[in-house]
């Protein structure tokens, strides 16, 4: 048990006079659910969410997680754990305090957000926000009992074998808050496996961080600063080929913000029919209703854009 089990089964034995479950089949403590998982040879799902307000959270909770034929399938592999973080002062403030606990040390930044986690509660797999139905849920789920059988399988390797089993659990990791530390080590793992690069990991690598730092140092200015631009230009001469399209359309956007006459708006949409050809499908197709709807008349358009800047 680590030091954050431990903490966590010091608050839960406070709390478990006041309620064992949430509802029927879910529990509310962590360390005991982690338990129940070693000695049941299963994975433990944990939902966050804030019962009493979060929306989506009651959309998934009624379209999938309380659906029969879901609890039939999932109960085979997880054993079930709702960390709920709701409104009402009613609420067991021991237990507001173990399930704020659980929630910081996952980096939980939304709800609903479903984590899988192996007996020793580190994270393999989930999935943020509601979704559609039941076989929606299922996919991301199926990914994370493949993650399992390969994280054993990879314990009986070593060298550039065991770094291609993780870089499949890798390749399917889920992203986002909750699960950008554990992705992030799995990958450092990996890279110590594979000095060689037989993955290419080593290059996805090198683009993450570069892409972090690059948001790091933007976020540090102002968005119509001068200094902006010219970090601006300066990101898009070192940017790797991945990052570049992310770049420009930073710099389309402070071409927007700081643009003070129609030649312009005219640059500027030149600025995005050259990155349009760079995005994903879904994204180039929304940027370019985006520039065929506001760039039809740069005239009023750079009206709009002087308007709505602070004074």
């Amino acid at each position: 048990m680590t030091a954050f089990q431990i903490s966590l089964f010091c608050t839960a034995t406070a709390v478990m006079m006041s309620s064992a479950y949430a509802s029927e089949g879910w529990m509310t403590d962590l360390p005991a659910a982690l338990q129940r998982a070693k000695q049941e040879n299963k994975l433990v799902l944990v939902e966050f969410t804030g019962s009493d307000w979060c929306t989506a959270c009651l959309a998934l909770k009624r379209n999938v997680l309380d659906k029969p034929e879901f609890r039939e399938w999932a109960g085979e592999h997880f054993i079930f754990v709702e960390i709920d973080l709701p409104q009402s002062p009613d609420f067991p403030a021991e237990q507001r305090a173990q399930n704020e606990a659980i929630a910081e040390h996952y980096q939980v930044g939304g709800f609903p957000t479903i984590l899988i986690l192996n007996p020793l509660g580190n994270v393999i797999g989930g999935f943020h926000g509601n979704v559609r139905g039941i076989k929606e849920a299922v996919i991301p789920l199926e990914h994370a009992l493949k993650a399992d059988e390969l994280y054993h399988q990879a314990a009986r390797l070593s060298g550039t074998e065991r770094a291609r089993v993780l870089y499949q659990i890798y390749s399917n990791f889920p992203e986002g808050k909750g699960f950008d530390t554990p992705r992030r080590e799995l990958r450092d793992t990996i890279i110590q496996a594979d000095p060689e690069n037989v993955t290419g990991i080593h290059h996805e690598a090198a683009v993450q961080e570069q892409a972090q730092r690059f948001f790091r140092e933007r976020e540090a200015l102002p968005i119509m600063s001068p200094a902006l631009g010219e970090l601006l230009e300066r990101q898009l001469a070192e940017a790797l080929p991945e990052n570049r399209p992310a770049v420009m359309l930073e710099r389309c956007q402070y071409a927007m913000c700081t643009a003070e006459t129609v030649d312009d708006i005219t640059a500027v949409k030149r600025m995005f029919e050259e990155v349009i050809p760079l995005l994903p499908a879904t994204e180039a197709a929304d940027i370019r209703h985006y520039v065929d709807t506001y760039f039809s008349n740069p005239a009023a358009l750079l009206q709009m854009l002087k308007a709505s800047r602070p004074r």
